[in-house]
């Protein structure tokens, strides 16, 4: 059946590539409602090079045709300023302003259209500091969608102002969007059945990977009973860096080192003694197995599955031709293990460390460093420029521990 559904795919896919080659002789909006449409519909993977294209004609006829876009609607307009900043182009909030009044307010004629509104809401979720307008556009659509009722898109609408698309798990709004979508009496009956079938296909491959590291957390887990399992959660949460069925090995490796990271954390919290805690991590700093006889038995156990588990590391990063990437990934954990024996200090004392020194030592407490350097065997694209990046702790890695 598996095999069966596979070359069923196949075949689908042929004829969606072909309405996209046919989309290049189509208006501009033809062309953004077909990319959101399979994007949506979670397929959008399979046409990364045909999308990517016909977004940089999009974008080249943005500044080249503008009397074109004069004509475009709230929907469209929003549409494609949400689809061009999505894949990294940068087009100007100033588009919208066609849409307010002397006062830098939305027209309140808009307040009827749903689909326009809609738009606008999930475009605004890319705005950047600096935009008020795209601020003015969160509270507008919001307060306006809010009152819509009886409307074709009342569901869509509920589930975008609990979890806009820039904010949620792709998979979940896929999931989500081929039930909205089969009901659409205007929908394309091959893309909806295309989208079916390659959902199932993928969530086949996240269940194997589930039972795989499954296996591997019920066999460490009656070793640490004070201890989240989380193995499930972090898997899910593997997903939204990336789905994509090639990224395999991306989604498990996060699995098994956020519940690393997790059994790490549960244990300074609410296990280990201030001096245990000492003990480690002065041992984990020198990353040396020949000094666990130092360590109380539980800790031994977790030292070992950390190295181990870098020891597989290493040798998929030497597989991949990424060994480079090697020290990274050591150095992340160790910051994190650095960060958590701080806190478990603070907290033994009764410290009450300032606002600035409280999130400096959560960025690496955070781990979205250490799960990110984690990451990179899977990551074709990564040379050691990239990790070098990462190394240097850049802002998106700040501001991203910040919000974890």
């Amino acid at each position: 059946m598996e095999q069966k559904n596979a070359e069923a795919i196949e075949t689908l896919k042929e004829e969606a590539k072909s309405m996209l080659i046919r989309a290049k002789a189509k208006t501009t909006a033809d062309k953004l409602i077909l990319i959101d449409t399979l994007e949506r519909l979670g397929v959008g993977y399979h046409f990364d090079q045909e999308i990517e294209e016909q977004l940089q004609e999009v974008f080249k006829s943005h500044y080249e045709n503008i009397e074109e876009e004069k004509d475009h609607d709230l929907f469209i307009t929003s549409l494609q300023f949400r689809l061009l900043r999505q894949h990294r182009h940068y087009i100007s909030c100033s588009v919208f302003d066609k849409f307010t009044g002397k006062d830098n307010k939305f027209n309140e004629n808009l307040s009827d259209d749903a689909k326009g509104l809609l738009s606008l809401y999930e475009a605004a979720h890319l705005r950047i500091h600096g935009e008020p307008i795209l601020d003015e556009a969160v509270a507008f659509t919001t307060h306006h969608l809010k009152r819509i009722e009886s409307s074709p898109l009342e569901d869509q609408v509920k589930r975008a102002l609990v979890h806009p698309i820039h904010r949620g798990s792709p998979r979940i709004h896929t999931h989500n969007y081929i039930s909205f979508y089969e009901k659409d009496s205007s929908g394309n009956d091959l893309l909806l059945k295309l989208a079916k079938l390659d959902f199932n296909y993928v969530q086949n491959m996240y269940k194997k990977d589930i039972c795989e590291v499954s296996r591997w957390w019920n066999e460490l887990k009656s070793s640490f009973p004070y201890a989240r399992d989380r193995i499930v959660e972090a898997y899910l949460w593997g997903t939204t860096f990336h789905f994509e069925p090639q990224y395999s090995y991306v989604r498990k490796t996060i699995a098994k080192t956020i519940q690393i990271l997790t059994i790490l954390d549960d244990t300074y919290d609410i296990y280990a003694t201030v001096e245990e805690a000492d003990l480690f991590n002065e041992n984990f700093q020198r990353w040396n197995i020949d000094e666990i006889h130092q360590l109380p038995d539980y800790m031994k156990i977790i030292y070992r599955i950390i190295l181990s588990t870098y020891e597989d590391y290493e040798r998929d990063a030497a597989e991949q031709g990424k060994l480079f990437a090697a020290p990274s990934a050591k150095e992340a954990m160790k910051q994190v293990c650095k960060a958590y024996n701080k806190e478990i200090k603070w907290t033994t004392r009764q410290e009450l460390p300032c606002f600035e020194e409280y999130i400096e030592n959560s960025v690496m407490a955070g781990c979205f460093f250490a799960i990110c350097s984690m990451t990179i065997p899977g990551m074709k694209s990564v040379t050691k420029e990239t990790v070098d990046w990462l190394m240097s702790v850049p802002n998106i890695i700040v501001a991203s521990s910040k919000v974890c």
